[in-house]
């Protein structure tokens, strides 16, 4: 039923101005909220002059709306996919040109180490968001390719970066280790929460969705985050946050 809804009835029902468009839409999968200072800190380092706001309706008011050189951004905090896959469908209703997922995600590939970046090829879902998308994908949904080599190449000025798929898993407190070693033999380099949804809804609109996940928890090497070691490297881990928010930018607003 909603599905058969225009971009200009929802502009009216939301009460945005008739020509309201959104020009791209970065999201960062956590519950936390230190995501939205990350963000203005990021467009301070690169020259950007932002102006910021939320739009006053209670379903968008957690967007931060952020407007560079007079065209309006979207950012926002998801932790999983089923509200997450309501804003992206209405930022693509809006005109999104592209979407990005920021954050991290639970190391499946051996080898890697942690705080190391992800830029998933494609991500297989185990939730349902995406199944309503894009229903004839047999849960496998893929990455915008160029959009990805452009990230995952600026990166590599200072990360390495693999390249391969993700699970997206929404129930992290089930996981166990027989699920751990049954995804990093099925071929996935990470576990995270949002990917397949970004990408099937964004795939369903035609809009490039890409994601940059940095390995936090590894969990192949059986880390988790309640490890000691873990919490060490917290700093280290905000740094190489820092890295993906400048990159993701500064593709967006190019």
């Amino acid at each position: 039923m909603y599905k058969k809804f225009t971009a200009d009835d929802y502009r009216k029902h939301i009460n945005l101005v008739p020509d309201y468009s959104v020009e791209g839409f970065i999201v960062f999968g956590t519950f936390k909220k230190y995501p939205y200072e990350m963000l203005k800190d990021s467009l301070l380092r690169l020259g950007y002059k932002a102006e910021f706001s939320h739009i006053e309706h209670e379903f968008l008011n957690p967007i931060l709306e952020f407007k560079v050189n007079g065209k309006n951004y979207w950012f926002v905090i998801a932790y999983g996919g089923a509200l997450l896959s309501e804003y992206l469908h209405l930022a693509c209703l809006f005109g999104s040109k592209k979407n990005i997922l920021l954050g991290s995600c639970g190391g499946l590939k051996k080898g890697a180490t942690s705080r190391e970046m992800l830029v998933p090829t494609w991500s297989y879902a185990n939730e349902s968001s995406a199944k309503a998308y894009q229903p004839d994908r047999k849960n496998k949904y893929e990455a915008h390719e160029d959009l990805s080599s452009r990230l995952a190449t600026k990166l590599e000025q200072k990360h390495k970066v693999h390249r391969g798929p993700t699970v997206t898993y929404q129930a992290m407190m089930a996981e166990t280790w027989e699920d751990v070693l049954s995804w990093a033999e099925q071929g996935y380099f990470g576990v995270e929460m949002e990917a397949a949804t970004v990408f099937a809804t964004s795939n369903h609109f035609g809009v490039p969705a890409a994601a940059i996940l940095r390995i936090g928890d590894n969990l192949i090497e059986n880390e988790t985050v309640m490890d000691i070691n873990y919490e060490k490297d917290r700093d280290l881990r905000r740094k190489a946050t820092e890295d993906t928010f400048d990159v993701a930018l500064e593709e967006i607003t190019k």
